[in-house]
């Protein structure tokens, strides 16, 4: 459209309001006991412990920036690997070298980003490397036209062990990793957390990153219960695998008379000085990286063998396609990866990957935004057939994504993960592979806390359908340590099942050590679960887990626990509203956050606003409307 010469306003600062909430039950509104409308973020005066109170935890602090930024912030330079670089969009010639310089001109250069222009772009493992792709910089984006105009397509199916894109720093960024020598705590601290006292301040100062550290000794395993049971599941002699806690964290304020270090974000378990709990620096870390605009798909396996098991036979199809991701991203602070689709090249079974989506490990504060995956080859045993999983991943935000057709479609894994929040995700069709021609079962479903306590984290406003969430007891599945104790605190608030799966009668399943929560379920497929999923089990999980509305989310107030959380810790909210004027009419554009589904709205005398849009996505044009009208964005 054309546009006669326009004058382009920002306003200054917009607020945000929360919509009241509508009840389309014709029920009361209700409330859980457990957030009262004046509830405030729990600290260490109150005296709670993650292992023996119920309580809510605050989970505002998830996502790019904490939730208080929009993604892709502006970048000067732009490396077009296609003009620039010799990238092939006609997807005939293989792209893979031209792509990577690019790639490698943006990190030379401090940043950048990388742009495919529309097109199908061909890309192949090259040899003697585990990946097609690689970032290893700080600021560098690999931004396409959009997921329906802009393909990457592996033509490689030797995949075990392989990542076509892998976004990592040049050290790996494991949060095991020491540069400093740790400093023993001088207090413990049982309950949620911003501050701890320690024994020296040695080499600490202010903006320094820190892990905090709770070693996994055999106190702590018998403090989880899980020491020697029934059902020969004994963590005490896997120490060394199990890590213990970790929390990535920064100073932010440091009281040198009482040695006390205070940081950004609340702890998500309990640190006690008998475990010898420290704190340390960590390895280096990327940030404002970010994956966007584009689908990728993996040219599909023509072999045999497709068995639970054949992931360890040589040969087969699941030996070459075990382990194998489209994207990894893994030591990262501050990242995204936004609007991004897996897509079917010309398969003809329908296959979009081998095995896996998404990888975050060693992740912190990474955005998931719009992504789309689904239709796994492979979904075997061995962690295979998973669309988003997380492996050490902590306060990260997975947003408005679509799972689905896979063994499990959002896995979180190990007890590195926590203070996660995924949230108004649609996971539909657990517990499938496609292998040669057809859909299959497998022998995993639904979408999980997989393994090896991971807590602390929120499910908040999700739909489920032909699938379910899972946080229960494991038991001996899984390679030592066993899966076992899976996750403690954590909260299925406001679910909605549209239909449940045909292995399973609820939506939501909890059977978490100490207290687990599920607040408000909803539609056609509404039950909840929260006996054993292992025979006697429940010694070591016992009491059961707090269910509150169950069938009665529809009229749960607030119907978005992060989103409610993240407007009481950020004091005011604002986004520029930008609005280009012409003869007949207004174009209005703003940036979209995956914290908040934008409403936009209008009046002509600041007190009786109406919608405009609902649930606007960034750009509307609209008539032109009296000079006396007003605008403002507000939170659904």
């Amino acid at each position: 459209m054309r546009f006669a010469p326009i004058v382009v306003i920002r306003t200054l600062a917009f607020s945000f309001a929360l919509f009241s909430t509508v009840h389309s039950s014709g029920q009361s509104a209700w409330r859980s006991s457990l957030y009262p409308a004046d509830w405030v973020p729990p600290t260490r005066e109150d005296g709670l412990s993650f292992a023996d109170d119920a309580f809510l935890q605050d989970f505002s602090y998830a996502g790019y920036r904490m939730g208080q930024a929009s993604l892709s912030p502006e970048v000067e330079s732009l490396f077009d690997a296609v003009d620039g670089f010799g990238a092939d969009p006609s997807g005939q010639v293989d792209a893979t070298a031209a792509i990577q310089a690019a790639i490698d001109a943006a990190e030379a250069n401090g940043g950048g980003i990388v742009y495919l222009k529309p097109g199908s772009y061909r890309l192949s493992v090259p040899s003697g490397e585990d990946r097609c792709l690689q970032i290893e910089s700080s600021n560098v984006v690999l931004r396409g036209a959009g997921p329906d105009r802009t393909f990457l397509f592996n033509t490689t199916t030797e995949m075990r062990n392989r990542r076509v894109i892998r976004v990592r720093p040049e050290d790996w960024g494991s949060w095991t990793s020491k540069r400093s020598e740790p400093i023993l705590l001088q207090r413990d601290e049982l309950g949620p957390t911003r501050s701890v006292q320690l024994e020296s301040l040695a080499g600490l100062a202010v903006g320094d990153w820190i892990v905090l550290h709770n070693p996994a000794t055999e106190q702590f395993v018998q403090d989880l219960k899980m020491g020697a049971g029934t059902d020969g599941v004994d963590w005490t002699d896997t120490l060394d695998s199990l890590r213990g806690l970790l929390y990535l964290r920064r100073i932010e304020t440091i009281d040198v008379a009482n040695r006390i270090v205070s940081f950004d974000i609340p702890t998500r378990w309990s640190l006690k000085q008998r475990d010898g709990a420290s704190v340390w620096k960590p390895a280096s870390r990327l940030t404002d990286v970010g994956l966007e605009g584009f689908s990728i798909g993996n040219q599909r396996i023509d072999k045999s063998g497709w068995g639970e098991s054949d992931y360890t036979v040589a040969g087969t199809a699941a030996y070459d396609a075990h382990d194998s991701f489209l994207i990894e991203m893994r030591g990262v602070v501050d990242g995204w990866i936004q609007n991004v689709s897996s897509y079917n090249p010309d398969n003809d079974n329908g296959v979009h990957c081998l095995s896996n989506g998404v990888l975050l490990d060693w992740c912190r504060n990474v955005t998931l935004y719009r992504l789309r995956f689904q239709n796994a080859q492979y979904g075997g045993g061995g962690g295979n057939g998973y669309m988003i999983r997380l492996n050490a991943a902590a306060e990260c935000l997975i947003a408005e994504c679509e799972v689905g057709f896979c063994r499990h479609g959002i896995v979180m894994w190990r007890m590195q993960n926590s203070g996660n929040v995924v949230t108004r995700c649609y996971d539909h069709d657990s517990g499938i592979q496609l292998a040669d021609t057809q859909r299959g079962m497998t022998a995993g479903r639904g979408s999980d806390h997989h393994g090896v306590f991971s807590h602390s984290n929120l499910f908040d406003s999700n739909r489920l359908e032909r699938s379910y969430f899972e946080a229960a007891y494991r038991g001996d599945w899984g390679s030592r340590p066993e899966h076992g104790m899976t996750s403690s605190q954590c909260v299925f608030w406001n679910t909605e099942g549209l239909a449940s799966h045909a292995n399973a009668n609820y939506i939501v399943h909890s059977q978490q050590f100490g207290y687990g929560y599920v607040i408000g379920t909803s539609g056609e497929a509404s039950a909840v679960r929260l006996s054993e999923k292992r025979p006697n089990s429940a010694v070591r999980t016992a009491p059961d887990d707090i269910v509150e509305g169950e069938g009665m989310g529809a009229d749960l107030v607030p119907s978005s626990l992060y989103q409610d959380q993240l407007l009481k810790r950020v004091d005011s909210l604002s986004a520029d509203l930008i609005f280009l004027k012409t003869e007949s009419s207004l174009q209005f554009r703003w940036e979209e956050s995956p914290s908040f589904p934008w409403v936009l709205q209008k009046a002509a005398d600041l007190a009786n606003w109406q919608t405009v849009v609902n649930g606007a996505q960034g750009e509307l044009e609209a008539p032109l409307l009296p000079e006396s009208s007003f605008y403002r964005l507000s939170v659904r």
